[in-house]
């Protein structure tokens, strides 16, 4: 068994003493919790199993709202977050731009639902890409080398060996790769940016199973807003903002919640849990994602992950419903952020 971490970037001082690296056998990135491994029987009695909600997906038309307004991106002064649909964010922090796992466009045999009112193509001003593992619903060929011509891009920041993926793709981008619980190199910044577990798993093809990394993104923005913006909330520590790319429910949540005790918003999926035999092992359904939003004991929780792709069997709106009511139900409904495709939480 080795144990690979990058040797040019720290370790979070909480994991410091004991993190000798994520685990890999022959290869393959081994589970230090909750293993798993996807098998094709469970895919095949999904496809000849009918699905008990058939009628009432495909009765169910709803889609994420959209905002056709696209001013905010010529002003670099605020700080703002901005949903694309599906796991891909815009964020604007102290003038730069983050964008997160970019998907944006149709896939093969499961086109896009919803779109922003801007195409890949149109992107502009990107900084730094923030990639959490291969799946094609969060690494796209295209978009992501549209997205690195098109920009002067400082650095994509991923998981160990995804440049194996993409590094054909982006020409002399640079590539910087993390193991879990470690922390990039973005001097100048203000933004901290620290890779972290997720319960998720890679594959592209049929044989390299877990050959890249997986996990999601903790960045710890130094000034609350920058010069001249209001900010939303005010306070003396950092914002600190939680990507969870794609998690099933998992205890790393009230770990990470643990090593970061402030966290303004917590970014987690609710989507594709149906059928669950198939799907508890990648995707947290919305009661378990609200699980991980109390553990990781975030201020605000902003669901993705939904309405976007058609990937499994519950109807479209099933989802945000669902979570919309646990929040309501346990008195956080002032904590649910759900703005429209492309329209900006600012803080």
């Amino acid at each position: 068994m080795e144990y690979l971490l990058n040797p040019d970037l720290p370790i979070h001082p909480l994991q410091a003493d004991r993190w000798r690296g994520n685990p890999i056998l022959d290869g393959e990135f081994q589970y230090l919790r909750d293993p798993f491994r996807p098998k094709w029987r469970q895919v095949l009695r999904m496809l000849a199993l009918p699905n008990r909600q058939r009628a009432q997906k495909k009765a169910d038309q709803w889609v994420p709202p959209v905002s056709p307004d696209v001013s905010y991106l010529k002003d670099r002064s605020a700080n703002w977050i901005v949903w694309l649909g599906h796991a891909c964010f815009l964020f604007q922090l102290n003038g730069l731009r983050y964008l997160t796992d970019p998907q944006l466009a149709d896939m093969p045999f499961v086109p896009r639902r919803v779109h922003p009112p801007f195409s890949y193509d149109d992107l502009r001003g990107i900084d730094y890409l923030l990639l959490s593992h291969d799946h094609r619903d969060h690494v796209d060929e295209q978009c992501i080398r549209t997205i690195t011509a098109n920009n002067a891009i400082h650095k994509i920041l991923c998981p160990l060996r995804m440049s194996s993926v993409i590094g054909d793709w982006v020409g002399d981008t640079p590539i910087e790769e993390a193991a879990w619980y470690q922390q990039y190199d973005t001097p100048g910044t203000g933004v901290t940016i620290h890779f972290l577990p997720s319960r998720h798993w890679c594959r592209r093809g049929l044989r390299d199973f877990n050959r890249v990394l997986w996990g999601s993104f903790m960045l710890e923005v130094s000034d609350a807003a920058a010069a001249g913006a209001e900010p939303r909330h005010k306070k003396s520590s950092p914002t600190t903002l939680y990507f969870g790319g794609d998690s099933a429910e998992t205890d790393y949540w009230a770990e990470i919640g643990h090593m970061f005790p402030n966290i303004d918003v917590a970014m987690l999926g609710i989507g594709a849990y149906k059928p669950e035999y198939m799907m508890r092992e990648n995707h947290a359904n919305p009661a378990e994602a609200f699980t991980g939003y109390r553990d990781l004991k975030a201020e605000y929780w902003w669901p993705m992950h939904h309405g976007t792709y058609d990937l499994s069997n519950e109807p479209p709106s099933e989802p945000i419903s669902w979570a919309s009511k646990l929040m309501d139900k346990h008195g956080f409904e002032r904590c649910m952020l759900q703005p429209p495709i492309n329209a900006p939480w600012w803080f």
